[in-house]
């Protein structure tokens, strides 16, 4: 027979009972007592042990089998991945509220009525109301008529710079001067665009400046001075506000695709990505194709002329040779001006047959009644940007944000290079255009194929530039930059150009459309990224200082020789680059993310 068990030693074992302890791995749980776990088939003795409040059931024959074989490690490894499984089930559910709750945001946006019949499309996160969310096609359609009246109103008004410029071609006494008056009348009214915008509405900026720009070339065609001087200057009260409008329009467009993105279930991309970033990504993506769409437009519009003027056989010589001989001047560099402004009356003979003019002021007013229609028709005014604290502001207000803005420090060094790209494209425009292509080349022909290179390779190194943007540091960009254009000031002073070879010509646009290309990208995205929300102010210091540049550069045409205004140039190269880089060193050793608008 088998022994007994030995009752003396089971009492003592049940008067001290031996419970492992162990620190919990969430705080303030205490010591843990593992429940007895008996094994299958197992022949038990059960008893209940009562403490009053509550009853624990012993298993007195599994208890110390169990204490015995009882490891700290495997229990908090089983306890681990309890936790870590109901961690994964919390976040999956969480993912799965999150997404539930946006497409019924987005159910009740898409079905939520105006109660006028007209819904008004707006993000509405700001003022923390469920707006209807617009329709994907409208969305779109507003932003492909932005940018195709946008493309169509380049090809009409860009070219007419470097041939009234540099040219004379529409009137040969006022070219320069006209521009000037331009220029001057919207850098004064680029300190009034805010409130302009605010008064109107941009819809209706838009459509008003494009119905400008269409008296503005009908008056060309009745070439009085007079009449022509009135047009210029209404037509540069209309510059700021234009280029306001379609930036402000280009957020609307990218607020309104990120909510459209963001609440789409068919999105494939992460739903879990901030709303900031989707918008971002979106709105790098409208600026670039803003842009591309101006240098294409000034691309198409020299095209055109390029094609008339080589059709309807125009002025084969605008300057004849001998009297150039008679007045002592050289092309290049060498080329003075104001030497031949009172022999003879020279320089106002005509540069292009007047039929040619004709012709191509009547395409480019074809072309500037279409970009009209298409703003008026297609520029949706339901779409608007999410309200704020900064709307419905009074003239005073805007007039002091703007005071704040030319006080910033930020902007304060970055005003040199804004006025320098303005001086430069001035430069580029009339002197470059008068002593250089139309003194050796002769005639409008060999402008329209200069300013086409020009426009090709300032559209590709603004769109790579603005991709490759994100991944370099703009510094590099900005030594980049400097070396390039000083390089090509250099070339300028030492080069005497001949008519044999007109191929260096386009080069040398070409090259210089690659520098204004960086130019301006490094200020666009450092305008749009250091005031995301407030740009406007900022925007319209920018334009101030651009558009002075051009002023400056118009005015002061045929004062002094060429080589001296590219001397001139080149020094206030170094005195904008100097402070600008300066401004991005410090931005970079701060830590600031500049969220690059044109890049992607």
């Amino acid at each position: 027979m088998g022994s007994l068990p030995n009752l003396h030693e089971l009492s003592r074992d049940k008067q001290n009972p031996q419970i492992v302890h162990r620190p919990s791995p969430i705080g303030g749980f205490g010591p843990i007592k593992l429940p007895p776990q008996p094994p299958p088939l197992a022949q038990t003795n059960r008893r209940v042990k009562s403490s009053g409040h509550h009853h624990t059931l012993w298993d007195n024959d599994v208890m110390l089998e169990h204490m015995t074989t009882y490891s700290p490690i495997s229990c908090r490894s089983a306890r681990a991945s309890a936790l870590s499984c109901r961690r994964r089930e919390s976040m999956t559910s969480s993912a799965t509220g999150t997404s539930s709750v946006r497409r019924l945001i987005a159910a009740v946006r898409a079905s939520t009525p105006s109660a006028s019949g007209n819904n008004i499309y707006s993000t509405g996160y700001l003022g923390c109301n469920i707006q209807p969310r617009p329709p994907r096609k409208l969305v779109i359609r507003h932003c492909a008529a932005l940018f195709l009246g946008h493309m169509t109103i380049s090809a009409a008004t860009l070219p007419l710079l470097p041939l009234q410029a540099g040219l004379g071609a529409f009137n040969s006494h006022l070219g320069p001067i006209l521009l000037a008056v331009l220029y001057a009348i919207a850098t004064i009214t680029s300190m009034l665009s805010t409130v302009v915008i605010e008064k109107l509405g941009t819809n209706i900026v838009i459509c008003l400046s494009h119905f400008v720009t269409i008296l503005f070339l009908v008056t060309h065609l009745y070439p009085k001075w007079y009449v022509l001087l009135a047009s210029y200057a209404l037509y540069g009260m209309t510059l700021s506000p234009w280029l306001l409008s379609r930036t402000a329009h280009v957020n609307i467009c990218a607020s309104n695709l990120s909510v459209i993105y963001e609440t789409d279930p068919d999105d494939p991309d992460d739903p879990d990505d901030p709303d900031d970033t989707k918008r971002e990504c979106i709105l790098r993506r409208l600026n670039r194709i803003l842009k591309l769409a101006e240098d294409l437009g000034l691309a198409v519009g020299c095209l055109i002329a390029g094609l008339i003027i080589k059709v309807i056989n125009p002025l084969t010589k605008a300057l004849d040779s001998s009297d150039l001989e008679d007045v002592g001047s050289t092309c290049g560099a060498e080329y003075c001006p104001q030497e031949t402004y009172f022999y003879n009356q020279t320089l106002i003979l005509p540069t292009m047959a007047v039929d040619t003019a004709k012709v191509i002021l009547s395409v480019y007013l074809g072309l500037g009644a279409l970009a009209f229609g298409i703003s008026c028709g297609f520029l949706d005014s339901r779409l608007r940007e999410p309200q704020s604290s900064l709307d419905h502001q009074s003239v005073r207000q805007h007039l002091q944000s703007l005071k704040q803005s030319f006080q910033d420090p930020k902007l304060q060094l970055a005003a040199p290079l804004t006025l320098f790209i303005g001086l430069e494209q001035g430069f580029i425009y009339s002197d470059f255009t008068e002593a250089f292509v139309v003194c050796a080349l002769d005639g409008a022909g060999p402008v329209t194929i200069s300013f086409l290179t020009f426009a090709l390779l300032q559209a590709l190194a603004g769109v790579t530039l603005s991709m490759l943007m994100r991944h370099i540091r703009r510094h590099f960009v900005v030594a980049v930059g400097f070396a390039f254009h000083a390089c090509l000031l250099l070339a300028l002073v030492t080069w005497r150009p001949a008519g044999d070879d007109p191929a260096l010509f386009n080069v040398i646009s070409a090259a210089w459309g690659v520098c204004n290309a960086i130019w301006e990208t490094l200020i666009l995205t450092l305008l749009l990224g250091l005031y995301p929300s407030s740009w406007q102010a900022p925007l319209s210091t920018s334009i101030f200082w651009k558009y002075l540049g051009l002023f400056l550069a118009l005015g002061l045409h045929g004062v002094v020789c060429t080589r001296l205004r590219v001397l001139g140039l080149g020094t206030s190269l170094i005195l904008a680059v100097v402070p600008y880089i300066w401004l991005e060193l410090r931005l970079a050793r701060r830590g600031k993310c500049l969220v690059t608008t044109s890049s992607s």
